[in-house]
């Protein structure tokens, strides 16, 4: 595939993740005083925001939680505190693991109330934590979870497929050679799998296992328009998931190339639904330092994806065709200055976590830029406003309601933007330590 995936997965929304040294948020630099007013903020809304930051190439950690709590009160306690874990589609359920003895606890949890509602172990020692995406993966509805198993025998992978509405272990997946979880499809029959070729370029190819047969299928998924290229390489940054689950647009990059792409993997239920996949190449700069400040959008009725770096000053709108891969393209790409003039060494340092996100009707783009928040009119990708300019966010999320816009980060906090009125803000008092981003609003 065009000399374009990954090796290693770095950053994940909603696995567990490594964290950098705590910072207290009420006590980090906010935006100036002057820059701050009051901003609309619905009041019986609740953030739910994953408190540790991340660090590049770092490994997981255990203290790292999820933080619910109602932006428009006091905030000096949170309403709902959650472990890092994998969410359902509509955030309704969160599963979180425990290994310890041999055996693998799986905790179901209520994510609107932190309620536990089931809790089952199974024989063997697995995991969440991982490289990315490759410590767990589940199914849109929850019904099915893959873990990876801690310390398979040397020189193989192996993978627990869990069902958790029967709270078993349905099947264990053993394979020869060194594999990473990818994705699982939504009826829970295939295993979508990364086989690292431990070469010296880190190549990989990306396999299928068919869950219902237990057999690794032979044919290696490749790009339909490059069908004579099946080795990958690079590193998977952030993800989106198609509103069914059945297609997986993951952007990745290729620093030693200074490549950036998004890798688009229909996520079929059947051993011939999807031997090919997608790449689609995005815009690079001079330097490959920033291409890990590449963010993804997704529109609410799934036709287009944005893929936007603000540090490089460019956002590209990608027009989807649903399995129709071979069709999938770039319709439109608009490059902008960015703000402040450039990144700093902090700015390299940086993980995002959800970096960018709709307005509810889909015309606006808002996107964490080098300092600053950024709004891109999504018709014609132009550069229309800039937010709480000087100041570093690594997620922005939108309010139940659509009128406000929520920024968070260790170094600035979180703080509200209003979007019906001027785009004026104001910053929260949170009971989170070090916000690295916006898991998901609920109303």
């Amino acid at each position: 595939m065009k000399t374009i995936a990954s090796s290693r997965i770095v950053a994940l929304a909603g696995v567990a993740l490594m964290f950098c040294a705590a910072l207290t948020a009420c006590g980090s630099q906010p935006p100036s005083v002057a820059s701050l007013h009051t901003a609309h903020v619905s009041v019986g809304e609740l953030l739910y925001v994953v408190d540790g930051a991340a660090s590049p190439g770092g490994g997981g950690t255990a203290s790292q939680d999820i933080v619910a709590f109602h932006p428009g009160g006091s905030a000096t306690s949170p309403v709902v505190t959650l472990p890092m874990g994998l969410t359902t589609q509509d955030h309704q359920r969160l599963y979180a693991t425990t290994s310890a003895a041999g055996h693998t606890t799986i905790t179901v949890y209520d994510t609107r109330t932190g309620t536990r509602l089931s809790e089952f172990t199974i024989l063997g020692t697995y995991t969440m934590d991982g490289r990315g995406y490759a410590g767990a993966v589940l199914s849109p509805d929850g019904k099915w979870l893959v873990l990876r198993q801690l310390v398979p025998a040397a020189g193989s992978s192996a993978f627990a497929l869990v069902d958790t509405q029967a709270r078993k272990l349905a099947q264990t997946v053993v394979l020869a050679g060194d594999f990473d979880l990818d994705a699982v499809s939504p009826g829970g029959t295939m295993l979508y799998l990364l086989q690292n070729l431990n070469d010296v370029a880190h190549h990989y190819y990306v396999r299928a296992y068919d869950l219902t047969a237990r057999a690794l299928l032979e044919t290696i998924i490749v790009d339909k328009t490059a069908l004579d290229e099946t080795k990958m390489t690079g590193t998977a940054v952030t993800r989106q998931m198609a509103p069914d689950g059945s297609i997986a647009y993951t952007l990745y990059i290729d620093p030693a190339h200074n490549r950036a792409f998004v890798h688009i993997l229909p996520l079929g239920d059947g051993p011939n639904s999807a031997p090919f996949a997608r790449c689609v190449d995005l815009p690079a700069g001079a330097s490959s330092d920033l291409l890990h400040l590449y963010t993804l959008a997704l529109s609410p009725d799934g036709t287009t994806l944005y893929a936007a770096n603000a540090a490089l000053g460019t956002v590209s709108a990608i027009s989807l065709h649903g399995q129709e891969v071979f069709n999938d393209e770039v319709i439109a790409t608009g490059h902008f200055a960015p703000a402040s003039g450039g990144a700093a060494s902090s700015d390299i340092a940086r993980i995002l976590y959800n970096g960018a996100a709709l307005s509810t009707d889909g015309q606006m783009l808002y996107v964490t830029g080098v300092r600053g928040i950024l709004a891109i009119r999504t018709s014609d990708l132009r550069l229309m406003n800039t937010y709480a300019v000087g100041h570093a966010f690594t997620g922005v999320i939108l309010s139940a309601n659509g009128e406000s816009l929520y920024a968070a980060g260790p170094a600035s906090g979180i703080i509200a933007i209003s979007l019906s009125g001027n785009g004026t803000s104001r910053q929260l008092r949170v009971p989170v330590r070090s916000p690295w981003g916006i898991a998901w609003v609920s109303a």
